[in-house]
């Protein structure tokens, strides 16, 4: 097997042959895009297809793809087709191997001798969508999205721009809706990050401890009061509001108001950053809503 086409999975680091692959996986030998399917006329992906939909040189029609290892008939294929025959139409018939009783035939021209019949069969306006495609229909490489290509301007696949927030070449050039929704994710991570680092220093009104340097997981959570302000662990807000009340106490004034300014709190919503902000502290409880309603409704599908 030629050792000098570049394995397409190589390419992409995901080869699991290693040293036994039949394809080369050396950086400086040439890969074969040309898609293989396209020849015979029969490519599915159209102009969604990765790799080039062009008439191979017969120089290389010889060369096998990377991305299919095609199958030369044998002569013991031969022998197991039975009695075969080429007809006039240039396809050879092997009748005692098909199981219908109807011949089976292989196909015996090259794909850009049968392209009138492909298009026939496609219609003019498939024929130029499976042929002509836009850059955005493109893949962006993965090792140039991870911060190092190998192969630099020669790679055959387009690099993405630099994202100002995580720092990576992932931006795809050609597809605004898909650079939008990545970098709006990375703005939320970036904005969970900083709140993150800022709950670090938040103490408890009640245990006057670190809510994030509590010892267990459980702990390391804040109960946010949604009429007061004052931050407090989710133990202790839940200690508070869970005992029992004396003989004659109101429980809203005593058990549900906040223990320090004692303003009327009807629930806690757990959190594992502090805000700074009340927009932030609103967008905490509405998610925090969100999500319960979404549990109460797949609670109530499940019965």
């Amino acid at each position: 097997m030629s050792k000098r086409v570049l394995c397409k999975f190589f390419a992409h680091g995901a080869c699991l042959k290693g040293e036994h692959c039949e394809f080369s996986h050396d950086w400086k030998d040439p890969p074969n895009n040309i898609c293989t399917f396209y020849q015979k006329g029969v490519c599915a992906y159209g102009s969604r297809c990765r790799y080039d939909h062009v008439k191979a040189p017969r120089a290389q029609s010889s060369t096998p793809s990377s991305s299919v290892i095609e199958h030369q008939p044998l002569a013991s294929d031969s022998a197991a087709f039975g009695n075969s025959r080429t007809t006039s139409n240039g396809f050879v018939t092997a009748a005692d191997f098909s199981l219908s009783g109807s011949p089976y035939l292989l196909p015996h021209k090259p794909a850009w001798n049968q392209e009138s019949e492909y298009h026939e069969f496609l219609g003019e306006e498939d024929v130029g969508q499976s042929i002509i495609t836009s850059p955005s229909e493109h893949s962006i490489c993965s090792f140039a999205a991870a911060g190092n290509c190998p192969r630099g301007e020669k790679c055959p696949h387009i690099h993405g721009d630099l994202c100002p927030t995580c720092g990576k070449h992932c931006l795809h050039p050609f597809r605004s809706e898909e650079r939008e929704e990545h970098m709006k994710s990375c703005e939320n991570k970036q904005k969970h990050l900083d709140a993150l680092k800022r709950s670090q220093e938040i103490e408890c009104s009640v245990c006057l401890e670190r809510v994030l340097s509590k010892p267990t997981a459980a702990e390391r959570k804040f109960g946010l009061l949604s009429e007061c302000d004052h931050p407090f662990c989710i133990s202790c807000i839940r200690n508070w509001r869970s005992s029992n009340p004396t003989l004659g106490m109101d429980v809203n004034s005593t058990l549900r108001a906040c223990p320090i300014c004692r303003k009327l709190s009807y629930f806690v919503i757990p959190s594992v950053i502090w805000y700074s902000t009340t927009e932030e502290k609103l967008e905490i409880i509405d998610n925090y809503k969100a999500k319960l309603n979404m549990h109460i409704e797949m609670a109530v599908l499940s019965r």
